[in-house]
Formats: C-alpha cells, sequence, structure tokens
C-alpha cells in the first residue's frame, strides 16, 4: 500500500481496512427519561432558565444592541505574497511567541473553510490555544493582524469583543470553535469564557458581518476591517446546582449549525467530586438576529443529567455525555421532511444490570444515544441505536479507574488522553440527493484494539438520520503491522456521500509499537460504499522520534470540513510536534514550547 515515508528503512502501513455495512437493529422507542425537574439538579430531560444577553454589538446600523453600531471585528493586512500545494502552516506556539505571547499548552486546533471569490479570495478560519487567524486561500498566509496594515498575526479570540465584551469574554477555555456556516455564508467563532477566574461563566460567540459590497464570507473586510457582529450570555442562571448548591461547571463545548438555529452543547461537571461528568446542556440559539446584528432573543435550553446519577446512591458520573449537535454541510438544503436537529453521543459500558461504570472485563458497549431537538422539547430521553453483533471498548478504557481515558504513549514516556468516553468533534450533517438520497450523519471516535498494550484505533460511522435513524456503514482503522496508537479522529462529508478522516498516530516501542513515533496527523478518505483510499501522513518526517517532553491532551477539537468550492475537498488542521520540544509552555516546566498545527487539503481517490 503506498504511503508516505516514516524514514529511510520503515513505511508506515496500516491492516487492511475491513468497513462493514450494516442494516442495524434500533431501538426506535425512546428511552423512559425519568424527569423530575424541580429538584436539585434535575433530573431527565429539563427545561433550563434561559441565558441572559448581557452584552451584544452589531455591525448593522439599525442594531438594537447595547454596544451599539460602531465597527467591531478584527483588523486585516494583505496578506504576504506565497504559495502552497497541498498543506501549509496553520498557528503555532512560535507565532504567539513571536507576537508576545505566551503560549498555552494545550492548542486544541479546529477551522472551517469560506468559498473563494471571483478574484480567487478567501480564507481558513483556525482556533488555537484561544488565538483565530484567518489563512489566505491563495497564499496560505494569515491576514488578521493588531492594526489595520500592519502585517498578519495570530489575534486572541477576546480581541472580537472589544472594548464593550471586555468584562465577559475573557479567560477563555481551551476549547473554543471556529466554523464556516454554509448555509448563511458567515464564519462562526465562539468559546466559554470564566473572566476573573471566578464561577462566573459566559458564552461568547461572533459571526462575520458584511461590510459594504465586501459579503460576509471574505474575512479580508474592507479598509482592513473584517466586520462582525457579536454577543455575551451570561450561563450562571441556565447552569443547575448539585445538591448542596454548587454550581455544575461547563466544559468541552460542541457546537452545530443548521438552518434554524446555532445549537451548542457542554458537558456539566462536579467540582466537588474531581469534575465527574454529571450529564450535559444543550442551547438552541437565535441565528437570525445574530446574524442580522440585533439583540438577540433569550437561548433556548435543556439539561439531561440521569436519574441514576443524583442522590445518595447515585453513581455521581453519566454514561452519556458530550453530546455532539449536527452540523450542516453542503449544498443541498435541510429538507421540509427533516426530524429536525440531530444530536448523537456514546453510551459508555456499564456493568450488567447496573447504571455503574464497568469495572469487570471485558467492558463494551454496543449503543449510541439520538436525540432530536423535538425530543428535548418535549422531554424525551435518548433513543438508542444499537448494534449487537459490533460491540467496542472505549479506547484507554481500564476497569480499575473508567473516568480515566489517558493512555495514548508518546515516545518521550508521556500520554495522551484518547478521549475515549466520547464521540468525537464533529458530527458532520449531509442531505445527500444521489445513490439512496437522504439526511445522513458522520462521525468518529477512539477505541480499543488491544486489550493487553491498550493500543486504541478509530470507529467511523455513517447513519441514515431521521425520525427512525440507522447505522448504514461502520468501519474501524487500526494499524496491525507496527501497532502504533490511532486516536483523535474527525470526519466531514463530500457531495457523493464520501468520509474525510483525520486523527494521530503516536507510538512507544515500551508499550508494543514497533518504533517509537512522535504523534502526527494522518488523513484517509473511504467512499461511501466503504472503500478506502490508503492513509496519508501529512508531514512524512514528523513521526521521526525527537520529543523529549509530554503534552498530555493533543488534537482534542481537530476538525475536517468540505470546500464549498467544490463540495468534493476536504479541508482539514491537525496538531504536530515541530522539532524537539525541549521545554513544555507551562509555568512548572519553563516557558517556551513547539506544537504547530498545518492546515492541509485532500480529494477522496487524490490523497493529499
Amino acid at each position: 500500500m503506498s504511503t508516505r515515508r516514516v524514514n529511510d528503512e520503515k513505511r508506515l502501513e496500516f491492516a487492511k481496512w475491513a468497513p462493514l455495512l450494516l442494516l442495524l437493529l434500533l431501538g426506535t422507542v425512546p428511552a423512559l427519561s425519568q424527569n423530575n425537574c424541580s429538584v436539585a439538579p434535575p433530573t431527565g430531560t429539563c427545561a433550563a432558565p434561559s441565558p441572559v444577553q448581557t452584552w451584544c454589538a452589531g455591525n448593522n446600523p439599525g442594531s438594537t444592541c447595547p454596544g451599539g453600531t460602531s465597527w467591531i471585528g478584527f483588523s486585516t493586512s494583505p496578506p504576504a505574497a506565497g504559495s502552497w500545494t497541498n498543506q501549509f502552516e496553520g498557528l503555532d506556539a512560535a507565532s504567539l511567541q513571536h507576537a508576545g505571547v505566551r503560549p498555552r499548552p494545550q492548542p486544541d486546533p479546529n477551522g472551517g473553510v469560506g468559498p473563494t471569490n471571483s478574484s480567487g479570495v478567501g480564507q481558513y478560519l483556525e482556533f488555537s490555544a484561544n488565538y483565530v487567524q484567518a489563512f489566505d486561500r491563495q497564499t496560505g498566509n494569515g491576514i488578521f493582524s493588531t492594526k489595520p496594515g500592519s502585517g498578519a498575526s495570530p489575534q486572541p479570540l477576546s480581541a472580537m469583543f472589544l472594548p464593550g465584551g471586555s468584562n465577559y469574554c475573557e479567560n477563555g477555555s481551551v476549547d473554543g470553535i471556529s466554523t464556516y456556516d454554509r448555509i448563511d455564508g458567515v464564519f462562526v467563532a465562539a468559546n466559554i469564557f470564566n473572566p476573573g477566574g471566578n464561577s462566573t461563566y459566559y458564552y461568547c460567540i461572533g459571526v462575520s458581518a458584511a461590510s459594504g459590497s465586501v459579503p460576509a464570507s471574505n474575512l479580508q473586510g474592507s479598509n482592513n476591517q473584517s466586520n462582525w457582529n457579536v454577543y455575551a450570555y451570561y450561563l450562571n442562571p441556565a447552569i443547575p446546582h448539585d445538591s448542596t448548591g454548587h454550581l455544575y461547571f461547563p466544559d468541552y463545548q460542541r457546537f452545530g449549525t443548521w438552518s434554524d438555529g446555532y445549537y451548542v452543547a457542554w458537558d456539566l461537571e462536579d467540582t466537588t467530586r474531581n469534575y465527574d461528568i454529571v450529564g450535559f446542556e444543550v442551547c438552541k440559539l437565535d441565528k437570525t438576529n445574530i446574524i442580522a446584528g440585533l439583540s438577540s432573543n433569550p437561548p433556548v435550553c435543556y439539561t439531561y443529567i440521569p436519574s441514576y446519577v443524583a442522590g445518595p446512591n447515585g453513581t455521581d458520573s453519566s454514561l452519556i455525555h458530550t453530546l455532539l449537535p449536527a452540523d450542516f454541510e453542503g449544498s443541498n438544503p435541510v429538507p421540509s421532511s427533516t426530524a429536525g436537529e440531530y444530536f448523537l453521543a456514546q453510551v459508555n459500558p456499564s456493568n450488567p444490570g447496573t447504571n455503574n461504570q464497568c469495572t469487570t472485563a471485558p467492558c463494551t458497549s454496543n449503543q449510541l444515544a439520538f436525540w432530536t431537538w423535538s425530543g428535548f422539547t418535549s422531554g424525551a430521553g435518548p433513543t438508542f441505536i444499537n448494534f449487537p453483533s459490533n460491540p467496542y471498548t472505549p479506547g484507554c478504557y481500564d476497569p480499575a479507574h473508567p473516568y480515566n481515558t489517558i493512555c495514548v504513549p508518546e515516545p518521550y514516556g508521556g500520554v495522551i488522553d484518547g478521549l475515549g468516553d466520547r464521540l468525537n468533534y464533529r458530527l458532520a450533517y449531509r442531505y445527500l440527493t444521489s445513490g439512496t438520497s437522504g439526511e445522513y450523519l458522520a462521525v468518529a471516535q477512539t477505541v480499543q484494539q488491544n486489550a493487553s498494550t491498550q493500543r486504541t484505533g478509530i470507529r467511523y460511522y455513517l447513519i441514515a438520520a431521521g425520525a427512525n435513524p440507522f447505522v448504514v456503514q461502520l468501519g474501524e482503522i487500526q494499524d496491525a503491522t507496527y501497532h502504533l496508537f490511532a486516536s483523535m479522529p474527525s470526519v466531514a462529508m463530500d457531495s457523493n456521500g464520501d468520509i474525510g478522516l483525520t486523527f494521530t498516530v503516536t507510538g512507544n516501542t515500551k508499550r508494543g509499537s514497533a518504533m517509537s513515533y512522535d504523534p502526527s496527523p494522518v488523513f484517509m478518505a473511504i467512499s461511501r460504499s466503504g472503500k478506502a483510499d490508503p492513509p496519508v501522513l501529512v508531514l512524512s518526517n514528523s513521526g521521526a522520534s525527537g520529543q523529549n517532553e509530554t503534552d498530555d491532551f493533543w488534537g482534542e477539537y481537530v476538525s475536517v470540513s468540505s470546500d464549498p468550492n467544490d463540495d468534493l475537498t476536504f479541508w482539514a488542521v491537525n496538531e504536530y510536534m515541530k522539532g524537539n520540544q525541549t521545554a513544555n509552555c507551562t509555568p512548572k516546566i519553563g516557558s517556551g514550547c513547539t506544537w504547530a498545527t498545518r492546515v492541509f487539503r485532500c480529494k477522496k481517490g487524490s490523497g493529499c
């Protein structure tokens, strides 16, 4: 199998892929949610109070936002001259250091690609380590700058909310998102912020806006200014408390664009119990007014905390968490026959006959949890998608420590969190009119491939959506040749229904790998019929073991999206190590680190 070389002696080869075409049994009756919404915490599926729009500002002369109608957004500069073929350097620690910033050790890169205009001008927007940059599609160089025309420089996401939003949109989590809304032709960037470092939380979101004749899809803007409409929502009223009055911690946001709103979800974590995940919250934002730059209607929110979690005999942790909202892509609009916005989550293994996390091997699950927005509004529990013939063990699952998913080895000796307890961002949605037409969802997760070494691989799903969803394709990817670990996947679909998939490979000879291998990005394309292209090492030399420090978190929000220009080319961003990491960028170890990201494009049948 042809792939990029690792070094002169060895070539990375993966075992034969065996995607399984399945039509699997589905529990179509929603589970009883056992709602008890008048207690603390509320259990089952419960309506939550709305977050409060505290501040907004819109680039609209008729804006009703308290921030007024003055310009707000990012300064831009013309991109430096350059060219690229299939990849270019994204945000990295070096560029942040050059801008006078101490980089955070966890970048969590993700992004979205917009279209080009008749002159070929367009951008890819990336978020990493709480900074953003818009990269010119022609040159691969950035355009966001500190001052108009001053030259490209990464910008903190919080800069988008200055000056009026500075009291709300500071001290962001590492889990921000950037994406492109193909329905309304705007870029989106958002994060959960914790200003002051106390238990006060805001959700801050911005969408690009037109500037005269320059559409919102062109972040260059006019007069070296990129216009954005920005909003800050006070989350505390919407977040539930535990029985002792402690506010749950909102963590790990996931985002989806849809025709009738923006949907965002976050986990609810109990800070008094080692941040155990008790459930999740999901909200629908007023997309219409946000895009128009007008004061928005209150978000509509629901929480899901299973009844078995709470109380003196509760488990303190939910088997279902980290809900993914469907994220629209494609040129075909959402059909009128849709069942509404879709959501999916992993169901983690439990001891037989209980709702306790599995503590006796083998620990497997054969379910996914599915919701529609109308299910939340009616107080329904999840519908379970079952595949009894194809169970999985979540990646890094340890029966002795079921909440600890950190096991993916690095050459230095450290380990990465494989996030095996959840589906990975994003849940790609597309309405296909060719072949077997209909609404489809694609998603992936990290699963265990070898119990003795905990070697991980990737499992992906293609699901027919609707009121009665079912799995139409299920496949797994593992390295059975060199026994490298694969983890942290993300998927998208092209107009043919083919899947584009990026993930990370890494290895350590002490953990059964044939070679020590630095964490490195890989891309694969898989046809709608299940036939896989050979895996492509995005950076042919990035795996050469030179890493001498450890990063516990790696690529948790990597993303793939389809190109609006041809709807066939995949654009992705992933993390890699740029040379020896002589010092991590934490105060404990010292300054400086060498994480980097790479933006790359690939196409089914053509590689990268």
